[in-house]
């Protein structure tokens, strides 16, 4: 408004800029910019410190309490030295909605954690990796920024 111009203050607009890694042609975090009506852009800074994550991880019903507590502790190895806390709650065998790789029902365990954003981003790309047969004990996972 005419007012805010007087006053030496503009609005400014935040838009979402997704970049793309040319070499590997992956999709990098975005950034955020900020654009004055002048045209005078600001990048935001980024903080490097840990973020919360949680996580849900089914577990095939047919494998023992090691086979479980091995494959958690795979899953924790995935993320390197960059873990910052890590809370496990195991919710037992629960009934699925409807049938996972041929499981009507899975161990379920909540995950709560921090890491760096890199040691998730490595984790990640870890769990979409393929296991065949008795190798596959996590059926399923999800992890979310909290």
């Amino acid at each position: 408004s005419a007012s805010m111009e007087k006053s030496g203050f503009t609005r400014a607009t935040t838009t979402m800029i997704a970049r793309v890694n040319t070499q590997t042609h992956q999709t990098v975090a975005p950034t955020t910019r900020v654009v004055s009506r002048r045209g005078v852009a600001a990048r935001a800074v980024k903080k490097a410190g840990p973020t919360a994550y949680e996580g849900v991880v089914l577990m095939r019903p047919d494998c023992d309490d090691d086979t479980r507590a091995a494959a958690l502790e795979g899953f924790k190895g995935m993320f390197g030295d960059g873990l910052v806390s890590w809370d496990v709650t195991d919710h037992g065998l629960k009934q699925n909605s409807y049938e996972i790789k041929g499981y009507p029902d899975a161990y379920q365990v909540v995950i709560n954690f921090s890491c760096p954003a890199a040691s998730y981003r490595d984790a990640a790309a870890e769990l979409c990796k393929p296991a065949v047969g008795s190798e596959e004990v996590i059926i399923r996972s999800m992890i979310m920024k909290v």
